[in-house]
């Protein structure tokens, strides 16, 4: 009786999920979505072998003996209609899920009506596949699985192997790569059997992705050169590209950057030409991307990764979408393009979002023992058994069908339920994405203040010709600044400023340090470097209120200032923590700051401290904050470091300025690489 029963909740449930979604994407409580990381199929022909022309008569060799599918065939008109849905649904599995799902439906419904066993078997195959590619895991083991009951019973081996490499597909999925790699053998060897060679193809390269996944590298590139051997001998072209695809990936992995790259640009100059292949181009795309990006050749790996996120928008492929998202954002982000690096990583969470999902690790293996016992079911029935259960399978079904009502009547209110929450989160959104723009309208208009509080640079190299300056905010507006003016009486006055913190609070801390400056200079004109680091002082503590002894406010700027003698005889400088470097005849002498910064304390007292030097004509005068120096980078992620900046001054002083701000900036970048940058970045020079 119990065994009845079981058959009976089968039976039901399969009929409850056809009829209530046949004209939706079904997902099932416990449907399992895949996330960016799980295996998707990569076969040498096509994504899965949606549909088989059904051949006029079925022969296949059994123990030595040529054995004929007698089982009675459905009407001409039927078979017909059935292969044009599938027809119908095939290439659109990808791109309108729904209207497959209701098409492939409709082809299950005239299969039904037809009982035949062959027929519905590969309605069910089919169907199998469009829940995998939904991600729902656990329709799809049960179409596949009651496909391969089919079948058996029809001894259609072609069939049943493809069945046998779907479980295995769903059992890669799962993370179990021995049961993966039993069944993707069992279809390998039946395929052997029957000598289906496209088919052999396929197989080798399932298992190459198999090892690929289960990081057995080398087994991997072995099934590969199987397959691309087939290939080449039979003249599968899109076979062979499919495969220097999959080789390519299993080098990258195993580091042969070099190797992999070749492959890469094989296996995409092949697809490029099919009209049929842009999943595996896609993946193409994306991975000599990524070896590109690994070689440090950014300017090469981004056009690569917008063809992949090209593909996988026009094809809807969102696993790839969203790594291409992801990648193309952070070398935006390393190229200084904040906007696009925004944009892109918005994208990624979005298309991200949709494919992450719960795991349904213990369903395959359910349904594997479901189809042994069931198997073991079918040998031991008896027309008596069924006479004398009869009764308890009706009470039985009554308590099932009871049960289904309740459980519709839950899914009914979870989804009233649903839409409810779904309509609250979608207007949080819209409130969250309509902050997010003032706010980042509020920035750029900001940026627009600061930059119109900085001197200009042609004022700058008037007085000045041989003059540049570095200045990279991390943010959009930042806490680094210069600042320059020429009094009366010709003296030039210059200023680098490192205030505390970087973005909003940096920008915050500038304008404060040039409100200082200008009150110090511009109108109590005082010319003596030490005063006006004393004045500015002063004018941050008492406007910070750094002197009542709260002690909460302790942010402050680091500063060099300069003024350089009209006939630029000599420059008085004084800094607070922050030097002064002169180049002189291949020679840099540093002179140091006070080691006190412009407010963060409370010495409003402070007496700052002043050094005369005089200058020659070839002389090179640089100053910066400490942003340059600490830029972590390079092979093992450190800082570079204030003599390597120094190094780099003395190797380049020679050089124009416009040349000296060239190779600062290239060798900014080649440290950094792909690292963020840390900090605001200022480096002023200044060649007499």
């Amino acid at each position: 009786m119990l065994r009845k029963g079981i058959l009976l909740v089968i039976t039901i449930l399969s009929v409850f999920q056809f009829s209530a979604f046949s004209f939706e994407i079904p997902k099932s409580a416990n449907s399992d979505i895949r996330n960016t990381t799980a295996p998707r199929p990569n076969s040498v022909i096509e994504l899965f072998n949606l549909i088989d022309p059904v051949d006029k008569t079925e022969v296949v060799e059994e123990a030595g003996k040529k054995t004929a599918n007698t089982e009675k065939k459905p009407s001409v008109k039927d078979s017909m209609a059935v292969l044009k849905l599938l027809n119908e649904a095939q290439p659109i599995a990808h791109s309108d899920y729904k209207k497959a799902f209701k098409l492939t439906n409709e082809a299950m419904q005239i299969a039904e009506a037809t009982k035949d066993k062959e027929l519905m078997g590969r309605v069910q195959n089919s169907m199998g596949n469009l829940y995998w590619f939904s991600g729902d895991y656990t329709h799809a083991s049960e179409y596949y699985i009651d496909a391969l009951k089919n079948f058996q019973k029809t001894k259609n081996y072609g069939q049943i192997a493809e069945c046998y490499r779907n479980i295995g597909w769903i059992y890669l999925g799962q993370e179990k790569y021995e049961l993966s790699e039993e069944y993707l053998l069992k279809s390998l060897n039946l395929n052997i059997k029957i000598d289906n060679k496209e088919r052999i193809i396929i197989n080798y390269d399932d298992l190459a992705n198999l090892y690929l996944t289960s990081e057995q590298y080398e087994k991997g590139l072995k099934s590969c050169k199987k397959a691309i051997e087939l290939a080449e001998k039979h003249h599968f072209s899109e076979a062979i590209g499919t495969i220097h695809i999959t080789i390519a990936k299993l080098n990258y992995e195993l580091k042969r950057l070099e190797e992999s790259e070749k492959e890469y640009k094989e296996g995409i100059g092949i697809l490029s030409k099919s009209t049929n292949q842009s999943y595996n181009l896609c993946l193409g795309y994306l991975g000599l991307g990524k070896v590109k990006n690994d070689q440090g050749k950014l300017n090469e790996a981004l056009p690569l990764f917008e063809k992949a996120i090209y593909l996988g928008r026009e094809h809807n492929f969102p696993p790839e979408l969203a790594e291409g998202y992801y990648l193309a954002s952070k070398i935006y982000e390393t190229q200084n393009n904040l906007g696009k690096a925004y944009d892109y990583m918005e994208l990624y969470a979005q298309t991200n979002d949709s494919v992450n999902a719960r795991n349904n690790r213990n369903y395959i293996q359910e349904m594997g023992a479901k189809l042994e016992y069931e198997q073991n079911k079918m040998q031991i029935k008896s027309l008596e058994q069924e006479q004398k259960r009869e009764r308890n399978f009706k009470i039985f079904l009554i308590v099932v069908i009871f049960c289904l009502f309740l459980l519709g009547f839950y899914i009914y209110r979870s989804l009233l339920r649903k839409k409810k929450d779904n309509q609250l989160i979608a207007k949080a959104y819209q409130e969250i994405e309509i902050k997010n723009k003032d706010i980042s309208d509020s920035i750029e208009y900001a940026l627009q203040i600061q930059q119109a509080r900085l001197p200009h640079i042609e004022t700058i190299q008037e007085s000045f010709p041989e003059f540049f300056v570095m200045y990279l905010p991390r943010d959009i507006v930042s806490g680094d600044f210069y600042w320059f003016t020429e009094t009366e009486n010709g003296k030039k006055i210059f200023a680098v400023s490192d205030c505390t913190g970087h973005g909003i609070p940096g920008a915050f801390m500038s304008m404060m340090g040039i409100d200082g400056l200008n009150y110090a200079i511009l109108e109590k004109r005082i010319e003596s470097s030490s005063q006006i680091l004393n004045h500015v002082n002063k004018f941050i503590i008492e406007s910070l209120k750094q002197d009542h002894g709260m002690g909460k406010n302790r942010d402050g700027m680091d500063t060099a200032i300069c003024i350089f003698e009209k006939d630029l005889s000599s420059v008085k400088y004084s800094g607070a923590n922050r030097p002064l470097w002169l180049v002189r005849n291949k020679e840099l002498i540093q002179y140091s700051p006070d080691k006190m910064s412009i407010g963060g304390n409370n010495y409003a007292d402070y007496e700052f401290n002043e050094i005369t030097i005089p200058l020659q004509k070839g002389d090179s005068v640089y100053l910066f904050s400490d942003g340059y120096p600490d830029q972590f980078g390079g092979e093992r992620n450190k800082k570079f470091m204030t003599k390597n900046l120094k190094q780099l001054l003395l190797e380049i002083t020679h050089l124009s300025a416009k040349e000296q701000e060239a190779i600062l900036q290239t060798s900014l970048q080649n440290w950094k690489g792909s690292f963020p940058q840390i900090d605001d970045i200022i480096l002023v020079g200044i060649k007499l």
